[in-house]
């Protein structure tokens, strides 16, 4: 419970100052997140896609962590493997609690995102990096409280036939399974290690 009333007041107060009781002097201010602050933060509802391994996963097997989500491909000629070099050096640069924080990888292409092709994609980045590939219809529905979409585009004369048009945002999921955060395209390094930092601080503390 204590856990819960302190993460409320993180969210209560992510923009302002606080005030003494009593008095008119300000207080430090609130730490200023680099991402886009959910507010109120967004409720994600527990889901089921296959991993890497073929067994189902379950986001709230992360419960009371910090979750990183992406959706992308392997196939992403630019996209993808940037972001996912971005969060490989931001969870690099962290001082400690790097084990609270997780990546889930969700695939917008899982008819060639096999889990055989997406498990040495992200190894290639992070092996502690956990991968989705399921029904394409199933991995629609969990996108819908993220606000992302994904759509196929055919490519004349293109040896992977089609692209896949997809939102390009990181996702940042607090230990109640709520959005908290999220990143564009190209966010700084440096700005994701920081907010995370400050989370982590609040789920130890």
């Amino acid at each position: 419970m204590q856990k819960k009333l302190a993460w409320i007041g993180l969210i209560m107060g992510l923009v302002g100052l606080a005030l003494l009781t009593g008095g008119c002097r300000p207080l430090a201010p609130a730490y200023e997140y680099s991402g886009t602050v959910y507010d109120p933060p967004q409720p994600v509802p527990d889901f089921e896609l296959a991993d890497t391994q073929g067994r189902p996963f379950h986001l709230s097997e992360l419960d009371g962590d910090i979750t990183l989500i992406y959706f992308g491909y392997t196939f992403c000629p630019d996209v993808c493997p940037l972001t996912m070099v971005d969060i490989k050096n931001a969870l690099a640069g962290l001082n400690t609690g790097r084990e609270r924080v997780h990546v889930l990888f969700v695939s917008v292409d899982p008819e060639r995102d096999t889990p055989e092709v997406l498990s040495r994609y992200l190894a290639a980045f992070d092996p502690s990096f956990i991968g989705l590939t399921d029904n394409f219809e199933k991995t629609q529905d969990m996108m819908k409280p993220f606000g992302a979409f994904t759509e196929h585009e055919d490519v004349a004369g293109s040896a992977a036939e089609y692209l896949v048009s997809h939102t390009a945002r990181l996702y940042v999921v607090g230990p109640q399974r709520e959005i908290l955060l999220t990143y564009p395209f190209e966010f700084e390094t440096e700005a994701l290690r920081r907010d995370l930092e400050h989370l982590i601080q609040m789920l130890e503390s």
